[in-house]
């Protein structure tokens, strides 16, 4: 196929795809260019350079080379002694550059240097100085790729052309640490920071850059983001499906259509007063004048910035035209974004829709650098498509959804939040998916997040019932919630008593307390807690006093991940107590020895309902702890010895280097980072000891305990 060249004028194969013999040994017709040597492909470039004003396209030649060259780039890459080489290399560029101000286009002063700097020197191959120049030119000149996208919106790259990259690091919108490194997993060969060429996926998709509602979509993520999912249905039974399940369904849609109208007004009007800005419907929840009725919410003065309003079965007044269309409204605007399914359902509904075409994916660009892309349902499953948004650094990918189970669709989101650590929202409805009203009820997940901060990268959202409701997602905390539309709402006696006006930092708690609302009611069946214990162990620092055992959880545990928090967990069968099970955790996580360990006693159980877990906190005592066993790095990722005394001073943010770290590297820690059970049992030990200073801690512990 033929792609677009820079300019946007078609382009011809490239040349080299041949090796100028014909299958009989003859020359091949003059139509078939033979292949450049090396040296020539260089001198093309460097005249390429030497006359090219704008720094992203001059970025797209050098990036060319390094992709038809990264055989060589990569056994150079680690190179020291060619790194060396490249900085010497690159110094007359960043002197110039230092003389000259910042604008748009490369003078033929910076060219020219550009141009020299492209030979080859003391080893270091043209591919590996023409990489180090385009990410020169990114740092420098990156500031005005936005631009050339934009005037070119709707872009649509060819293979080898130039693609947007996500601008925003995901670290400035999450207090929770990523699970994965800061916003792509690794740095290829044919990519910047901000750029990265089209490959062959181009060929399968559609893909489309759209910038024309780049400022209505500006700061549409920020830490304070709430996206909400809602969910309408409490049973497939409550749309028009064929009684043969194995027959062709279409159209599928709500059976009473003033009811769902009714149902997804009150969840949206919840997902509001709940603060989300981002709301997501289900797919096929909606028919398309009920999806145009929905615009209304984006005209409110209290509105979603984005509604993603379900989808909906069409024809298009053609019988032969079946489609299947996601639609999303931004408020402030009146021209919809959407999205075709390209990939029909097979079961358990056999989805009769016919998509058509060459399959698009549109990317809606944001003006701080939001890729946001709607898909639907099994839009996500197909992983071709997949990859394609990992491809195109989708950052925000939104899912309206109809199956019976969101299991299949965890390695497909994760895969998205760990390349491009995006965050997706998927919702999903209906709640029970049995046929008819005598099968047993068979609740599906409600919706499903993806999140850089989450342990497993992904969380499936259930609900106690199968009525409908409302998922939450807070940006900032990685915290998800479930409203039931059943619960009641808010009112404003809860919030203002008469006469009195709320403090600023009153209306900020009760605004975070907000979240626990559904906490307020009775829960529908007894809490069972599991039980467990954590060790707690002191020692005697050499000039610090008593020091207590820390760990730092693994980044993708379920609970607590990347917390500072005492070795333990749950109890086994075989344990015979909470002794037992202190000890025996702490063996298998970091490797103490039992035996070297004095067991001073045991505090009051806490109850931990995140975990789920009730733990009691054994105090242990050890003047010369032995690890007989290497650290557990599936589980802890550092272990440190903390003084105690630091430990009451931890609103300081962090410790003076702790007396020894038992993982190499591991430096001190980050006291933030203490999970609640950990602060709650130091804030303990701390209110025992009343005087934690040398040499009486040790001894005012046991007089406490024993």
């Amino acid at each position: 196929m033929t792609g677009n060249d820079l300019s946007g004028a078609p382009t011809s194969p490239p040349a080299g795809t041949g090796n100028g013999i014909g299958s009989e040994g003859l020359p091949c017709s003059p139509c078939v260019a033979p292949l450049n040597s090396p040296a020539e492909r260089l001198a093309a470039l460097r005249a390429a350079v030497q006359s090219e004003p704008d720094p992203l396209v001059t970025v797209t030649h050098l990036l060319r080379l390094c992709r038809d060259e990264h055989r060589v780039l990569w056994e150079q890459a680690g190179n020291p002694d060619l790194r060396a080489t490249v900085t010497s290399v690159l110094a007359p560029l960043r002197t110039l550059a230092g003389s000259h101000p910042t604008a748009a286009t490369l003078d033929p002063q910076v060219r020219h240097v550009l141009a020299e700097a492209l030979k080859p020197v003391n080893g270091a191959a043209p591919a590996v100085i023409a990489h180090a120049l385009a990410q020169f030119l990114d740092d420098h000149y990156g500031q005005f790729f936005a631009d050339w996208f934009r005037s070119r919106s709707p872009y649509q790259p060819g293979v080898g052309d130039p693609i947007p990259l996500g601008g925003p690091d995901i670290r400035e919108v999450l207090d929770m640490r990523p699970t994965s490194p800061p916003w792509r997993l690794a740095n290829r060969l044919d990519e910047t920071r901000r750029v990265r060429l089209a490959g062959g996926w181009a060929t399968q998709f559609q893909v489309v850059f759209d910038y024309s509602l780049s400022d209505a979509l500006s700061r549409l993520v920020t830490p304070d983001t709430i996206i909400a999912t809602c969910h309408p249905n409490r049973a497939l039974t409550e749309f028009t499906l064929p009684s043969d399940p194995a027959q062709p369904a279409f159209p599928v849609r709500p059976t009473d259509l003033d009811a769902q109208r009714r149902h997804l007004d009150r969840l949206i009007g919840r997902a509001v007063e709940a603060g989300a800005s981002i709301v997501v419907l289900p797919e096929l929840c909606v028919t398309k004048p009920l999806a145009r009725y929905l615009q209304d919410w984006v005209r409110r003065a209290d509105s979603p910035r984005v509604l993603v309003a379900g989808s909906y079965h069409h024809a298009d007044g053609s019988p032969h035209r079946r489609r299947n269309t996601a639609i999303a409204w931004v408020r402030g605007q009146d021209r919809p974004l959407t999205h075709d399914k390209h990939s029909p359902a097979q079961r358990p509904i056999l989805e009769d829709i016919e998509p058509q075409g060459w399959p698009e994916l549109r990317v809606y660009v944001s003006a701080d650098g939001w890729h946001l892309v709607l898909a639907i349902c099994r839009d996500l499953l197909n992983p071709q498509a997949v990859h394609t948004l990992a491809e195109i650094g989708a950052n925000l990918v939104l899912v309206p959804a109809m199956s019976e189970s969101l299991a299949p669709f965890t390695g497909q989101v994760a895969h998205l939040v760990g390349s491009g650590q995006a965050i997706v929202a998927v919702a999903n409805n209906p709640a029970d998916w049995a046929r008819t009203g005598g099968d047993a009820v068979r609740i599906a997940s409600r919706a499903l997040f993806g999140h850089p901060g989450l342990g497993q990268q992904t969380r499936l959202v259930a609900s106690p019932d199968a009525a409908p409701g409302v998922a939450t997602l807070r940006v900032r905390s990685g915290l998800i919630g479930w409203i039931s539309a059943d619960s009641p709402a808010p009112s404003s006696g809860d919030q203002l008593v008469a006469g009195q006006e709320l403090p600023g930092w009153a209306a900020r708690l009760a605004s975070e307390l907000d979240r626990y609302r559904q906490l307020e009611h009775q829960p529908p069946e007894p809490i069972t807690l599991r039980p467990a214990a954590v060790l707690v162990l002191l020692s005697e620092g050499d000039t610090t006093g008593p020091t207590l055992l820390l760990t730092e959880r693994a980044a993708d545990l379920r609970n607590y991940p990347g917390r500072l928090a005492f070795p333990g967990g749950a109890r086994d069968p075989q344990d015979s107590g909470p002794v037992c099970t202190a000890l025996r955790e702490a063996r298998e996580e970091v490797g103490l020895d039992p035996a070297s360990v004095q067991i001073l006693g045991v505090l009051p159980a806490l109850a931990d309902s995140q975990s789920g877990f009730v733990v009691t906190p054994v105090l242990g005592w050890s003047g010369r702890p032995a690890y007989t066993e290497p650290v557990n790095i599936a589980e802890v990722s550092a272990v440190h010895d903390v003084a105690l005394q630091q430990l009451g001073m931890r609103s300081a943010a962090t410790c003076s280097a702790p007396e020894r770290d038992r993982v190499p590297g591991a430096g001190a820690p980050d006291l933030t980072l203490l999970g609640p059970i950990t602060a709650t049992v130091i804030d303990m030990v701390l209110a025992l000891l009343k005087d934690p200073s040398p040499p009486r801690a040790a001894a005012s512990i046991i007089e406490h305990l024993t």
